[in-house]
């Protein structure tokens, strides 16, 4: 039978996916910002980067959620500063855009990995309300 894992080892382990996911959520915003500044010459790299940082994205925020409802896990780290980052540089990218006329452009998988984010964001806000609020007969099985 296979050792089983400390509650240590769950939150090493969450620590390091975490540091995956910030790491590969900098690249990816410095590799949008890059696309966009050079005239979209990185479109197919932005794409490629955007969809890892997604699929890391959410192992993480199921590893996450899945840790909350088995063992009331409870996250130290805020969700709404990435929301928040990612929000910014949509309308950073929008409004320079809009007032270039034409010399920069939005990178085209941009809004799908903002929106991706905001989703991602947003169930598992709703997750956290759902654990927060419910049963007491749920929280002992």
């Amino acid at each position: 039978m296979p050792p089983k894992k400390n509650h240590q080892d769950n939150n090493f382990s969450r620590l390091v996916l975490k540091a995956i996911v910030d790491i590969w959520g900098i690249l990816t915003i410095i590799l949008f910002f890059v696309d966009f500044l050079s005239n979209n010459r990185f479109d197919s790299s932005a794409s490629v980067i955007g969809i890892i940082y997604l699929a890391i994205l959410g192992i993480y925020a199921s590893d996450k959620e899945f840790s909350r409802w088995k063992n009331s896990f409870i996250s130290r780290f805020l969700g709404e500063i990435f929301v928040i980052a990612w929000t910014a540089i949509m309308i950073i990218f929008v409004v320079t855009a809009t007032i270039s006329h034409g010399q920069y452009k939005v990178p085209a998988d941009f809004a799908v990995v903002y929106t991706s984010v905001l989703g991602v964001f947003a169930i598992t806000q709703r997750s956290k309300e759902l654990h927060e609020h419910k049963p007491k007969t749920l929280a002992k099985k």
